[in-house]
């Protein structure tokens, strides 16, 4: 049997574990570094409804700020966002915002594995693509900017 140290009787500093500012549910911090996201002006009618270029690969730290993003554009936060795999870190099933808890689901394969689905509070769903992080800065910004005609 495993027996634990005896307590030391001088305290020891503990610092809580690091997390990105987004994640800590301050709105100020989420809203620090906003999202590079650009919705479509007819959503629903295309195949894509915009287009989203995180900064990271990480889930953890771009869900915070796309959920703002888009709530300040559609007046709905993320309930359930839809993703592939393949371009991500692994990522937990749930992670809170500053506006609430985003459900995070995952694809092992997908059609369309540079999109990902998001299920908003007020029932709307919306198609992003997504460009990769590492992106050229000029390509990434042409596709910004065709995602909004």
């Amino acid at each position: 049997m495993n027996a634990m140290p005896p307590p030391s009787s001088t305290p020891t500093p503990s610092t809580p574990p690091a997390q990105p500012p987004s994640a800590t549910g301050d709105p100020d911090a989420a809203t620090a570094a906003p999202s590079r996201l650009v919705l479509s002006s007819r959503p629903g009618v295309d195949a894509s409804d915009g287009v989203w270029w995180p900064r990271t690969a990480d889930l953890a730290t771009e869900v915070p700020l796309l959920d703002v993003a888009v709530q300040e554009r559609v007046n709905a936060r993320i309930a359930r966002i839809g993703y592939e795999r393949a371009h991500w870190s692994d990522a937990p099933g749930r992670i809170r915002t500053s506006l609430g808890i985003t459900h995070l689901g995952w694809f092992e394969h997908s059609r369309y594995p540079d999109h990902v689905l998001l299920s908003l509070s007020d029932y709307q769903r919306l198609v992003l693509t997504v460009l990769l992080p590492d992106s050229d800065e000029v390509a990434a910004n042409a596709a910004l900017e065709s995602a909004s005609d």
